[in-house]
């Protein structure tokens, strides 16, 4: 008799108690970067990680790793102006 042994993959870098301190360090800060999330993750493991798998964690989690800054928002004069030029 044979049997399919489980666990043919690469191994984890993070455990899930660790991705759930990498989700919960993210949600406290929501406008931190993954780069940012991981060096935080380096102080307080010892342990380091890529952006990437930060990244990945944050997917698994819900969130979604992405650059802290949006746009600019527009003042009254940017607004008039943009007008002018169009009409």
């Amino acid at each position: 008799m044979c049997s399919r042994r489980h666990g043919g993959g690469r191994v984890r870098s993070t455990t899930p108690a660790e991705d759930r301190y990498i989700v919960l360090s993210a949600k406290r800060n929501r406008r931190t970067t993954a780069q940012q999330v991981a060096n935080q993750f380096l102080a307080a493991s010892g342990k380091q990680i890529s952006r990437k798998t930060v990244a990945r964690r944050l997917r698994g989690g819900g969130l979604y790793a992405r650059r802290p800054v949006v746009c600019v928002s527009l003042t009254r004069q940017h607004r008039t102006a943009r007008f002018a030029t169009v009409s």
